[in-house]
């Protein structure tokens, strides 16, 4: 430190710092200002606005509701029109981000201050104040309508004082502070995010709720004055309302902001002569020996993971899997094939390639292994995230079974490539930000995977029925892959009474260029005259002289071991053929080889194959049901129980017109009641129809 600006390490802390009921941090995209921040820029500034209405002597200045104003360096949102000077703020601990102030207009900071920053109630004191006095006192919503674009905070955000202007040994700290918190973060199993909030240049932002899973995010600022300077460094970390800790459950101190001044341990390592800074207007002090450096970060790591311990946001240790549900994990793609004009497949193996984005990977990324991905292709049902680094957005992708080799067969455990290798079938959409992103890596370059992502329990749900139908549009074909793949070739697949269940597929496109592995008119003719004439080239290879992509051959496949028990049924917009009410009950309807004993109607409190208790499941994660509870269909040894699935995958409109749309309920999205056509079907059907015994999932 500075020689006659020590760190306090003794003083009482008690009373240092000034109550108050809200903070408002203005971003600047500046680390440092003037000594009051109100004269910076000239007094052109958001902070010199709000202190004019709400600081000492301002006409909404109320000494029994404090409200703190702080530059901080997070930087604004960007308008789509420039030529507005907008400047945004965080409202804590309210945490709500407004992000367009304009600064042409004095309107918009009254807004502000009489629909977010004035107390919804007085304090008692001010009960002899005259009614209109005690009237402009009080917050009115109907200011927050005159602000565009505010919302709610998410992130997790770490504030450090590093207000060199004001006292140097924050300008000293603040940015080694700063570092330290962005390099330990993604330990903890936190995402740290830089730039702006909103860029409105580059797109909308991302609407909540679409992604899935929520990501853990956290951004790290200096800011400006807090008091207790000579205790640096001074932290206040505020955490978001929605934040959960690494098992998933509501943090205890989610909303809250915590102070936390490090002048033990921490500051303890900087008295010992440790001043390495990033910050060029300190450049110029005296340097520590590398030694030194390398004991004040290993202790500051040390001393920021206690905290975020004592926090409950550090995730349990890695167990060496090469991917994980908290954070992302780097996988390089190692080849892409093209298999319609608009579809490809990317292959991806863990391990890292290369720098983010393009360039700098390669194709041979050491093979690894993962137990996670095992348990995932055994359960059936599953998912990944894949994150847009640029916009950081994730979505939730399917991943496609491993080609079948000659060594695979029914009633045999599937070991192909599938313990580190992941295939995905994706469609570049017209202003998909995810699938145009994914279409612009080739081989070798990096993505970013988090999962596995478990969804129904396909052999659970299914017990002893026997047929399984998906309605599949577009890349919803993936699941359906999965779920033949858990069914047909699984350890337990095989049953004495039938051989296993029956899996039909009606699959959906827009074009026909799309609908992979479809046998022709003239190759349909030549299976059929086969059948008298003995089989010729073409029939055996079953539509083989088709395109010849892999993945038109892991379907070929598929139809030639289990003919008997998969069938794949091809509906082309373009050409007029949609999936139908009649297409529908065809396939439920379809009489198996061997008859089966009629199911136990299914109890109403079953949560395996109930519709009604269906509905109202917070997510589709059949192994999250702690304790998982039993089958309660069945009453006797004799009985069989089990309900015949009908899934419905692919694109949200899809899925709307076949089965009706999802619901959000307080603990998630929900399946919600069966609509669309499969619910005008049940009713139709009505009791004793050829929809019971049919449970239908929205995936």
């Amino acid at each position: 430190m500075p020689d006659g600006l020590e760190l306090d390490k003794e003083g009482k802390l008690n009373g240092l710092i000034p109550n108050y009921a809200e903070q408002v941090l203005v971003c600047t995209g500046k680390d440092n200002w003037a000594s009051r921040i109100e004269d910076d820029d000239g007094g052109d500034n958001l902070a010199a606005d709000l202190k004019e209405l709400i600081g000492r002597g301002g006409v909404y200045s109320d000494p029994f509701h404090n409200v703190s104003v702080l530059n901080s360096s997070f930087p604004s949102s960007i308008s789509r029109r420039p030529e507005v000077q907008t400047t945004s703020a965080y409202l804590l601990p309210s945490f709500k981000y407004v992000p367009f102030l304009p600064r042409v207009s004095f309107d918009s900071v009254q807004a502000l201050v009489r629909g977010y920053l004035l107390p919804e109630k007085l304090h008692p004191m001010h009960d002899g104040l005259s009614p209109i006095h005690r009237d402009r006192l009080l917050r009115k919503e109907a200011y927050q309508h005159l602000l565009y674009g505010v919302q709610d905070v998410t992130d997790v955000l770490v504030l450090i004082c590093g207000h060199g202007g004001r006292d140097m040994r924050c300008g000293v700290m603040g940015p080694v502070l700063q570092n330290e918190f962005e390099a330990k973060l993604p330990r903890a199993g936190f995402d740290v995010l830089r730039g702006p909030v909103i860029d409105e240049r580059v797109s909308a932002p991302a609407l909540s709720g679409t992604v899935g899973e929520s990501r853990r995010t956290a951004r790290v600022a200096q800011i400006s004055h807090i008091g207790g300077h000579k205790y640096a460094g001074n932290v206040i970390i505020y955490l978001p309302p929605t934040l959960k800790n690494h098992v998933g459950y509501p943090h205890p101190l989610a909303g809250n902001g915590i102070w936390a001044p490090c002048r033990r341990g921490f500051s303890d390592l900087v008295a010992r002569g440790s001043q390495k800074t990033e910050n060029p207007k300190y450049e110029n002090r005296p340097r520590p020996s590398k030694r030194s450096s390398l004991v004040f970060l290993g202790g500051a790591g040390l001393c920021l993971l206690a905290g975020l311990s004592l926090f409950g946001l550090v995730r349990p240790e890695s167990d060496g899997d090469v991917i994980n549900k908290s954070t992302f994990s780097a996988f390089t793609i190692i080849s892409r094939e093209q298999v319609s004009p608009t579809a490809f497949i990317l292959t991806v193996r863990a391990g890292a390639g290369g720098s983010e984005g393009r360039g700098g990977g390669t194709a041979a990324a050491a093979h690894q292994q993962s137990a996670r991905i095992r348990e995932a292709w055994d359960h059936g049902l599953w998912s990944v995230e894949i994150k847009q680094p640029q916009l950081q957005i994730a979505r939730h992708y399917t991943p496609l079974p491993p080609p079948i080799t000659a060594a695979t067969s029914p009633g045999r455990e599937l070991r192909t490539r599938e313990d580190g290798e992941l295939r995905f079938l994706i469609r570049r959409m017209d202003g998909g930000e995810m699938s145009n992103y994914l279409s612009r890596l080739d081989v070798g370059d990096r993505v970013w995977l988090r999962g596995p992502h478990l969804g129904f329990d396909i052999a659970r749900r299914l017990g002893d029925a026997d047929r399984v139908v998906f309605l599949a549009g577009g890349t919803g074909i993936a699941p359906a892959l999965q779920g033949a793949r858990r069914l047909l070739f699984a350890k337990d697949a095989g049953r004495d009474d039938d051989h296993g269940p029956a899996v039909s597929l009606l699959w959906a496109n827009r074009r026909s260029v799309d609908a992979l592995a479809r046998e022709t008119k003239k190759q349909q003719q030549t299976v059929f005259f086969g059948r008298f004439w003995g089989p010729s080239e073409a029939a055996a290879d079953n539509g083989a002289g088709a395109e010849s992509s892999s993945f038109s051959e892991q379907i070929r496949e598929l139809r030639r071991r289990c003919s008997d028990r998969f069938s794949v049924h091809y509906f082309v917009d373009e050409e007029g053929s949609f999936i139908g009410a009649k297409d529908v009950v065809a396939v439920m309807g379809a009489p198996r080889a061997r008859a089966m004993s009629r199911l136990v109607p299914p109890a109403k409190e079953c949560p395996w194959h109930s519709a009604t208790a269906l509905e109202t499941l917070p997510n589709d994660n059949d192994t999250s049901r702690d304790p998982e509870p039993p089958c309660v269909c069945a009453r006797a040894a004799e009985e069989r129980a089990g309900s015949n699935l009908l899934f419905v995958s692919g694109p949200e409109g899809f899925i709307e017109a076949y089965a009706g749309p999802k619901r959000w309920g307080e603990k998630g999205e929900m399946q919600g009641p069966v609509l669309g056509l499969v619910g005008r079907l049940m009713k139709k059907e009505g009791r004793g129809g050829v929809m019971d015994d049919w449970l239908v999932l929205k995936l």
